[in-house]
């Protein structure tokens, strides 16, 4: 899951500030963002596999295929929310410091580094603990649909196995999803403390 959401954030932060210092770009793109953002990991999955298993071929890969279709999912799914938060706190900066940017006359990279990376911050790491959150979810899909070894795998053999202990062990492994997503969630909302000004946006 880490890699997924590690490349969703590689890829969806860079864009959601090129998206939200471009209006054009951002209304150009705009609909197929919200075309791609609600479809399913179920749809995902099997055309991520068709064109891993036809391009991803070797005699000795670095990464088995089933381990590189759940980090291609969860990327793919876990991506939108820190895309879009991110693109809207960067079309938020307020105008009084863009203006002193102007004033200042400072660089693409300055304005960046200085003015719209703080004041976008905070809507940036709502966009990460969403996107955590669907990482974690897409997992445990991905587990079961590719049968990685995993708690998602292990729901899903529970269930075929049928057995009356079954239900119990299953009952075990969402909670310790739960849990685990818990954590995973409040170990971003600290992250979010630490590098966030605004404190009343951390304490959601």
């Amino acid at each position: 899951m880490a890699g997924g959401f590690i490349l969703a954030s590689v890829i969806a932060i860079p864009l959601g500030i090129v998206l939200g210092l471009n209006q054009g770009v951002y209304q150009a793109f705009n609909p197929i963002i919200q075309l791609l953002k609600p479809v399913s990991p179920l749809a995902w999955l099997p055309i991520v596999t068709m064109v891993v298993s036809a391009t991803y071929v070797s005699d000795d890969p670095l990464f088995a295929k089933s381990f590189v279709n759940s980090l291609i999912t969860v990327a793919l799914c876990s991506l939108w929310p820190t895309l879009i938060n991110t693109a809207v706190g960067v079309t938020s900066v307020d105008k009084d410091l863009l203006n002193v940017s102007k004033v200042l006359k400072l660089s693409w990279w300055q304005h960046i580094r200085t003015i719209v990376l703080p004041s976008a911050i905070p809507m940036i790491f709502t966009g990460l603990r969403l996107s955590l959150g669907i990482a974690w979810m897409v997992l445990i899909a991905a587990e079961m649909l590719a049968q990685n070894p995993g708690l998602g795998k292990f729901v899903w053999d529970e269930f075929q196995n049928g057995s009356s202990a079954s239900l119990g062990r299953i009952m075990v492994a969402v909670i310790t999803i739960g849990f685990i997503g818990l954590l995973l969630d409040r170990g971003m909302l600290l992250l979010q403390k630490h590098f966030s000004w605004n404190k009343q946006q951390s304490l959601r």
